[in-house]
């Protein structure tokens, strides 16, 4: 989801003027059941039934030091953690998704429309102007009106991504958009999916982001497991600290920036494992047999192109033919 939007985006910064928009969503779960005796009619309708009596008679209470607080009901949102909210939400929205899709307004890659992106209740839409930006806020709150789904303004932002050659930007400034009766604040970064994406697509900040993350990551595992035996933090610092989130996304980045991620990685091995910040760092590296960072960069890297290329997702397998500039 990620890549598409990052390859969408780049391809109309080349172009033209390109306006995003970052959606939070919640749901009314009595719709639900519509949405599946609706769509779909091989779906039993005493399953339906009973899963809707189910879910309307959910109580939760909470836990706090020991103390546990009286019950109360859920009408709304997802089960957190639920095996079967995944395909409950899909369905939810499949309607809202397909009317945006089919709306021929937002950008395209060659025939294909990619004006609206969903990742649970993550939803980013895409257009190449104001007001075709707008027009889509307009259908997708209709949409949402239809099956009872609120839309959060206050984690609603927009963002304008413009084109590389300023001989086409049409504005500096644009009207704040609308969405009911909230205006919606313009940015120049926001966090989607856990990957920070800005106006200028530089990987700058999400980089930065990672540096963060994984000195936290280091300073728990020091607090916690510092008395550990040797193989016991290796394995540990394998698993909380070499899985670098999104690595594969980067391509837009300086030297010194990458550079600052190397001398983290660094620090954070000879700190756990309890070296001096002199010794020899290809000494720490032979004796745990941690990864240089240039693998770890590599690797990832790796795994991502083979995910992208081998994945099933119709979307994804045509922005791998499509010729994009």
């Amino acid at each position: 989801m990620l890549i598409i939007l990052h390859v969408t985006t780049a391809s109309y910064k080349n172009s033209d003027t390109n306006a995003s928009q970052s959606i939070n969503c919640n749901c009314n779960c009595n719709c639900n059941w519509v949405a599946l005796n609706t769509e779909n009619v091989s779906v039993i309708s005493t399953l339906v039934g009973l899963l809707s009596l189910w879910f309307s008679h959910l109580e939760m209470c909470v836990k706090w030091n020991g103390v546990v607080s009286g019950c109360f009901s859920v009408g709304n949102g997802t089960r957190q953690g639920g095996v079967l909210s995944p395909y409950f939400f899909s369905r939810y929205i499949r309607g809202l998704l397909q009317s945006i899709s089919a709306s021929h307004i937002g950008c395209y890659i060659g025939c294909m429309p990619v004006n609206i992106l969903a990742y649970a209740d993550d939803i980013v839409m895409l257009s190449p102007s104001w007001r075709g930006l707008q027009t889509l806020i307009d259908n997708m709150l209709l949409c949402a009106q239809s099956i009872d789904m609120a839309c959060n303004a206050r984690k609603t932002v927009c963002m304008v991504v413009n084109p590389q050659c300023r001989s086409r930007m049409v504005s500096t400034s644009f009207p704040l958009f609308t969405l009911e009766s909230s205006q919606l604040q313009f940015v120049s970064s926001f966090r989607y999916l856990g990957h920070i994406i800005t106006n200028t697509l530089s990987d700058k900040d999400d980089i930065q982001r990672e540096n963060k993350s994984m000195f936290f990551r280091t300073n728990i595992l020091i607090r916690k497991f510092s008395h550990c035996s040797f193989t016991v933090k290796c394995s540990l610092f394998r698993s909380y600290c070499l899985s670098l989130y999104d690595i594969g996304l980067w391509q837009m980045f300086t030297v010194s920036h990458m550079n600052k991620l190397r001398s983290c990685y660094n620090k954070c091995i000879k700190s756990f494992f309890g070296y001096h910040r002199s010794s020899s760092m290809m000494q720490a590296l032979l004796q745990t047999g941690l990864p240089f960072f240039d693998t770890v960069l590599h690797n990832g890297a790796c795994v991502f192109s083979c995910m992208w290329h081998t994945s099933q997702n119709s979307l994804v397998q045509y922005f791998i033919t499509v010729d994009i500039d």
